[in-house]
C-alpha cells in the first residue's frame, strides 16, 4: 500500500521553531485530518510536502506518483469563467486529458445529484461566483486530475452547508477508490466524522488519534472544542 510517511520532522523559521520530531503518516484510500490553531504550522507543513520549503531535520518519504495541493487562497481572473479556470487547472494538473464529461460522471458518481449545481457554477464568470463557491469548484475539479495524493487547505472554509456536504462526500468517493487525501480545518466536528485517522498540531509535534473519544480523553475534556483549545495552549516546550 502506497503511503507518505514523515519521520522526526524538523522545521525552522529563524529562530523560531515549528516542528521538533514530528512525525504523521498517510496511506493510499484514506482521509487524514490536520488540526490546528491559526500560526501552528499546518499551511507550513503542506508547503514542506510540496518542496517549496526546505526541511532541517527528518526524513520524508513519499511513494505517491503525483501530489496535488489546494491552498487556502484562491484567486482567478474576474473576466474567466468557471470553464476556463477548469481547462487551466487540468493543463497544469492533470497528465491526461481531462474532460467536463470525465469530471461530471466522477463527482456525480461520489455525490449524486451534484452534477448539475456543478455545470450551473461552469458557466458562470469567475466575478460572479462567490468565495465558497469557486472553492468548491476547485476542490471538487482537483479531485477529477487523477492524481494519487491529494492536500487541501480548509477545503470548507467559507463553504455553506450543501456545498460543504458534496465535498466530504467526493472526499470519501475519491478515497474510496484509492485516493489518498490529507486535509486541514478549523472544524473539529467535521475532520472527526469525516477522517479515518487525524493529527493534532500540539507542542510542535503531531499527536495521532483515530477517534474523537480518545481526542477528548487525551486533552482531559468534555467537548472536542474544548479539547482543540487545550491542545492548542499546551507549552511549545512541554514534552
Amino acid at each position: 500500500m502506497k503511503q507518505l510517511v514523515v519521520t522526526s520532522l524538523d522545521v525552522n523559521y529563524g529562530q523560531h521553531v515549528l516542528f521538533r520530531g514530528a512525525s504523521l503518516q498517510v496511506r493510499a484510500g484514506a482521509i487524514s485530518g490536520l488540526l490546528g490553531p491559526n500560526g501552528s504550522g499546518k499551511t507550513t507543513f503542506f508547503d514542506v510536502l510540496c518542496r517549496l520549503k526546505t526541511i532541517d531535520g527528518g526524513v520524508i518519504d513519499n511513494a505517491f506518483s503525483k501530489l496535488l495541493y489546494l491552498s487556502q487562497v484562491i484567486s482567478t481572473p474576474a473576466v474567466f469563467r468557471m470553464f476556463d479556470i477548469f481547462k487551466m487547472m487540468m493543463l497544469f494538473c492533470s497528465d491526461s486529458k481531462v474532460t467536463q464529461q470525465h469530471a461530471l460522471e466522477k463527482i456525480e458518481q461520489w455525490s449524486p445529484g451534484i452534477a448539475e449545481r456543478y455545470c450551473e457554477i461552469w458557466n458562470k464568470k469567475s466575478s460572479l461566483c462567490s468565495y465558497g463557491e469557486k472553492r468548491w469548484f476547485f476542490t471538487l475539479s482537483l479531485l477529477c486530475a487523477n492524481a494519487d495524493l491529494v492536500i487541501l487547505d480548509e477545503p470548507t472554509a467559507g463553504v455553506d452547508p450543501e456545498f460543504r456536504h458534496h465535498i466530504w462526500r467526493c472526499l470519501e468517493g475519491a478515497a474510496a477508490q484509492g485516493v489518498a487525501v490529507l486535509v486541514s480545518s478549523h472544524n473539529v466536528d467535521e475532520i472527526v466524522a469525516h477522517c479515518d485517522d487525524f493529527y493534532m498540531l500540539s507542542q510542535r509535534r503531531f499527536n495521532h488519534f483515530t477517534d474523537g473519544q480518545g481526542f477528548m480523553t487525551a486533552y482531559g475534556a468534555s467537548t472536542l472544542d474544548e479539547a482543540f483549545i487545550h491542545a492548542a495552549s499546551l507549552p511549545k516546550g512541554a514534552p
